[in-house]
C-alpha cells in the first residue's frame, strides 16, 4: 500500500508537467506565439484527456506509469515529425531526466536504448540534411556527449533516489503519525461516555458526539448548524456570561449548573468549557464537555438528609428525657393552678396549658426520630388500612363539605412493614389535605398496582397547592408555612416511607392543589 501510493504521487506529477505541456503546446500554436508553424496538438490531447480519466478511476499505478511513458514519448516523436526544427530532438533527452522521477534503473536504460535509437532512425531518415552535413567525427563526438549525459543522468537518478527515498519516509511516517493520531482523537470523540460538543463563534453546534445525543436528546442531524437551547431559560444570562469567557480566552473547569434536555427537561450537570485555539494562537471555536450528575446530586442530598436524621435522632432521645421531666412538673401545677376557678390568672393558665401540650407534641414527635431503625416487619394489607384512616376522618371532612373520592383500581395488595408507622404517614398527608383546601373542595384517594410490583398509592386535594421553593424544602427538618407547625411532620413522613423501600412524590401548583403519591413495594401471599 506504501509503495502504491508514493507511485500514485509520482504518476500524478508526471501527468501534471504532460497536461501543462499540452496545454502550453496548444496555445502557441493557436495564437502564433512564434515564428514557425507549430501545428495544434489534437491526439496528444485526446490521449491527455484519455489519461486523466484514468487517473480518476483510479486504475492500476504501474499500468499508468506506462501508458503516462508511452504518452509521453510518442507526444514528442509526433510533435518531431509534424514539424522539420531539429532542435526538438532534445525534448527526447528532457525525457530521460524527467523519467528519473520513478527512481527505477530498468526504465532509465530501456528509455535510454530506446531514445538512442529514435535519435538515429530520425537523423538518417528524417533530417537526411543534416545526416549529409555531418562526419563520423561529429557522430563519435555526439556519441560521446550522449553516454556522458547517460552517465550523469544514472548518477543523477542515484543520487534522486537515495533522497527521494528519504523524503518519501519521512512523508510516510509524519502521515502515519498524524493519521494515527486523527483516528485516535475521533475514537475518543465517538467513544467518550461524556457528552461532547463543539460550537462556533456565533454559539452554533460544529459537531457532536453520540454520547451528547444520548444525554440531551438531540439528533447529531438536527443540531449540525444551528443554535439549539440546552440551558434552562432562568440560566441564559449566566450561558452567555460564559460564553464571553471563553471569547475572551477564558476556560471553566468542572463547573456545575442545571442543563436542558430537548424534551425540557431539567437535569444537573457538570462542565468543562474550553476555546479552541488555530495554528496562529486565534480562537476559532469552543468545546464543552458535559456529564450528568443528578445521580450524585441525588447521593449527597441524601447522604446530608441522613446525616441530618442522624444527628436530630441522637438530640431526640436527650430532649425527650431532658425536657420532659420538667415538663411534668411544671404540667401537674398548672393543672393545680387551672382548679381556682376564680383565679385572676385563669386566661395565662390556660395559654400556658395549651403550650405544654404543644411541646408535648414536638416530643412526640422527636421520639419518632429516636426509636431504632431496626423494626420487627410483618404483612398487612394496605387497602384495609387506608379504609381504616377515610373512615376515622370522614365526619371532619363531612364537618368541612369536604368530598371524598375513592378509586380503588384493585383490591387486597399486601405490604411488609411497620402498620402504624404507616398509619401515621396516612394520617399526617390528610390531615395537611384538609388543612389545604379552606372551605369546601374535594380530596382523591387512588389505589392501584404498578407494572414493577409497586402499590401506588396517590392523594389529590384541590385546595392552596404549595410554592416550588415550599416543594424543594418540605422535607427538611423545622420547615414550615404553618402558624403552629413542627416541621417534622413530613420529614418523618418521608423517613418512614425510605425505611419501608418506598417512594414520595410531591406534584403542587400554587392555587390549583397538590398531588402526593406513596409507592411501597407489594409481596405475594
Amino acid at each position: 500500500m506504501k509503495h502504491s501510493t508514493i507511485l500514485r504521487k509520482r504518476n500524478q506529477f508526471v501527468l501534471f508537467l504532460f497536461t501543462t505541456g499540452i496545454i502550453i503546446h496548444a496555445i502557441i500554436s493557436s495564437i502564433h506565439l512564434i515564428n514557425y508553424d507549430v501545428p495544434f496538438p489534437l491526439t496528444a490531447s485526446i490521449y491527455c484527456a484519455i489519461l486523466l480519466i484514468c487517473s480518476a478511476l483510479q486504475i492500476n499505478e504501474y499500468v499508468m506509469k506506462i501508458l503516462l511513458i508511452i504518452g509521453l514519448n510518442g507526444s514528442i516523436i509526433l510533435l518531431i515529425m509534424q514539424t522539420n526544427y531539429i532542435y526538438f530532438l532534445v525534448f527526447l533527452i528532457l525525457l530521460l531526466f524527467l523519467l528519473a522521477i520513478y527512481q527505477s534503473l530498468w526504465i532509465n536504460l530501456s528509455m535510454f536504448i530506446v531514445t538512442i535509437i529514435q535519435l538515429v532512425f530520425l537523423i538518417e531518415y528524417r533530417y537526411t540534411i543534416f545526416r549529409n552535413s555531418i562526419t563520423d567525427t561529429d557522430i563519435a563526438l555526439f556519441t560521446i556527449i550522449l553516454f556522458t549525459v547517460a552517465i550523469i543522468g544514472f548518477m543523477q537518478t542515484v543520487y534522486i533516489n537515495n533522497s527521494w527515498k528519504n523524503m518519501e519516509n519521512h512523508s510516510d511516517s509524519l502521515e502515519k503519525a498524524f493519521l494515527s493520531k486523527e483516528a485516535y482523537l475521533n475514537l475518543f470523540f465517538e467513544n467518550a461516555k461524556d457528552s461532547i460538543a463543539v460550537f462556533d463563534l456565533e454559539n452554533k453546534i460544529i459537531t457532536v458526539n453520540p454520547a451528547f445525543e444520548k444525554l440531551y436528546g438531540w439528533k447529531k442531524r438536527e443540531c449540525i448548524g444551528k443554535a439549539v437551547p440546552l440551558v434552562a431559560p432562568e440560566y441564559i444570562n449566566l450561558a452567555k456570561e460564559r460564553c464571553n469567557h471563553l471569547l475572551s480566552g477564558g476556560s471553566f473547569d468542572m463547573l456545575e449548573s442545571k442543563d436542558m434536555r430537548k424534551d425540557g427537561t431539567y437535569f444537573d450537570a457538570q462542565m468543562t468549557l474550553s476555546p479552541i485555539y488555530d495554528y496562529n494562537g486565534k480562537i476559532i471555536a469552543t468545546s464543552v464537555i458535559t456529564r450528568d450528575i443528578s445521580y450524585k446530586k441525588e447521593a449527597e442530598k441524601l447522604i446530608i438528609q441522613s446525616e441530618k436524621l442522624k444527628a436530630i435522632g441522637e438530640i431526640a432521645a436527650g430532649v425527650a428525657h431532658e425536657v420532659r421531666n420538667p415538663l411534668t412538673v411544671i404540667s401537674g401545677f398548672v393543672q393545680m393552678m387551672k382548679n381556682d376557678k376564680n383565679s385572676p390568672y385563669a386566661f395565662y393558665i390556660n395559654l400556658i396549658d395549651e403550650e405544654i401540650d404543644r411541646i408535648n407534641l414536638i416530643i412526640s414527635e422527636f421520639l419518632v426520630l429516636s426509636k431504632p431503625h431496626a423494626m420487627q416487619p410483618k404483612v398487612f394489607q394496605i387497602d384495609k388500612i387506608i379504609s381504616d384512616i377515610l373512615t376515622l376522618h370522614l365526619p371532619e371532612l363531612q364537618l368541612k363539605n369536604i368530598e371524598l373520592i375513592q378509586n380503588w383500581n384493585t383490591n387486597n395488595m399486601m405490604i411488609k412493614g411497620d402498620a402504624n408507622q404507616i398509619k401515621q404517614v396516612f394520617i399526617n398527608i390528610i390531615k395537611n389535605a384538609v388543612e389545604a383546601i379552606e372551605k369546601e373542595g374535594n380530596i382523591s384517594v387512588t389505589i392501584e398496582k404498578t407494572a414493577k410490583q409497586f402499590c401506588s398509592i396517590c392523594f389529590t386535594d384541590d385546595g392552596g397547592g404549595m410554592e416550588k421553593e415550599v416543594v424543594e424544602h418540605i422535607f427538611k427538618p423545622f420547615y414550615t408555612t404553618k402558624a403552629e407547625g413542627t416541621g417534622l411532620g413530613m420529614m418523618i413522613t418521608e423517613k418512614i416511607i425510605q425505611e419501608h423501600e418506598g417512594q414520595i412524590t410531591i406534584d403542587s401548583e400554587y392555587g390549583k392543589g397538590t398531588s402526593i403519591t406513596i409507592k411501597l413495594p407489594c409481596v405475594d401471599v
